[in-house]
């Protein structure tokens, strides 16, 4: 079943690669490379066939463990060359938790303290992984942060997985090199907090702003095409004519549960007010052009039980007030 998430193109580059290190030839799988590169996301289900297609190739049915060892920092272009200029450990999972989107949509990526660990997880949105790519995700992260941190190590103390465990648990303590354990809530790893603390070999600060800025810029244009929250908008839309304004409205008029659609905003780093303050902005800016419609008028389709309340949001949005605007739109007409 398609789950309508998408994934950076060029992890496809991790196959390759694994293929011609590994001296695998498959004139199939190799076209079906070279279609996937051709754009600049895919959908997850063609990754995902991919690696199955790579276990049958190889005989190996944990291949996606061997194949994240041959993961780049640019496998995930910005991304990558955003954690490779963060100053410390702590600092490139923040920016790969933050930013997670701009590698897959699929789920979002979450961090807590626990004690003196920290666990950095993923969260399944629109389904689950297959357990190929989840072996893929948790091996290329290791080698990545690993190649940030040489000649330091990233160990983790424990990796959960949520899929059922293979006949050979064994090979994923091996090739992991810490405890693993399957049929968990989360894929999700352990690391002590001390390790956060980790410099990045290839840090560079001022990159790492310039970086930042452009992968907010992307993370933006994403969310422009986003069908969910294009959807969302259009619930919050109705719910400003119907006078229903509460998260549990849309989540009811949506068909979601609240949590999924409180996960679904903060995986596309957006909160519900910020998004009812720019539609509420934007539509103020076309009701204040229509000259027939009062001030009071426009408070109220905007969902403002006040006149004053709209004022003053639309000043902490603009620095202006609502007539200030109007006048302003009056004269350039």
């Amino acid at each position: 079943m398609a789950t309508g998430a998408q994934v950076f193109a060029r992890t496809t580059y991790l196959i390759r690669r694994f293929m011609e290190a590994e001296g695998i030839t498959h004139a199939g799988l190799n076209k079906r490379l070279d279609d996937a590169c051709r754009s600049e996301r895919i959908p997850i289900e063609q990754w995902w066939q991919l690696l199955d297609e790579l276990a049958v190739v190889s005989g190996d049915p944990t291949v996606g463990l061997r194949v994240g060892r041959y993961a780049q920092a640019q496998d995930v272009g910005v991304l990558g060359y955003l954690a490779a200029s963060c100053e410390t450990l702590g600092q490139a999972l923040q920016r790969l938790q933050r930013f997670q989107v701009l590698l897959h949509d699929l789920s979002f990526s979450w961090m807590r303290q626990q004690g003196h660990d920290l666990y950095f997880g993923w969260a399944g949105e629109r389904g689950p992984s297959t357990a190929a790519s989840n072996d893929v995700l948790v091996s290329a992260l290791l080698t990545v942060l690993n190649s940030l941190t040489a000649p330091q190590r990233v160990r983790p103390s424990l990796i959960e997985f949520p899929d059922s465990q293979p006949a050979d648990a064994k090979r994923h303590e091996e090739l992991l090199g810490c405890t693993v354990h399957f049929d968990c809530e989360a894929l999700a790893m352990k690391l002590p907090i001390s390790l956060l603390k980790l410099p990045i070999n290839s840090r560079d600060a001022h990159l790492c702003e310039i970086l930042d800025r452009k992968a907010d810029a992307m993370v933006r244009s994403l969310s422009a095409s986003d069908e969910f929250l294009n959807t969302f908008q259009r619930a919050m839309m109705t719910g400003l004519e119907e006078g229903e304004l509460s998260m549990a409205w849309l989540a009811k008029k949506l068909n979601m549960p609240l949590r999924s659609l409180y996960r679904s905003l903060h995986q596309r780093d957006q909160t519900y007010k910020g998004l009812l303050d720019k539609l509420r902005q934007e539509l103020a800016n076309q009701y204040l052009a229509d000259p027939a419609l009062s001030l009071s008028e426009i408070s109220l389709m905007l969902g403002y039980s006040e006149q004053s309340a709209f004022s003053r949001a639309f000043r902490n949005w603009t620095g202006k007030t609502p007539l200030q605007v109007r006048k302003a739109l009056s004269r350039s007409q």
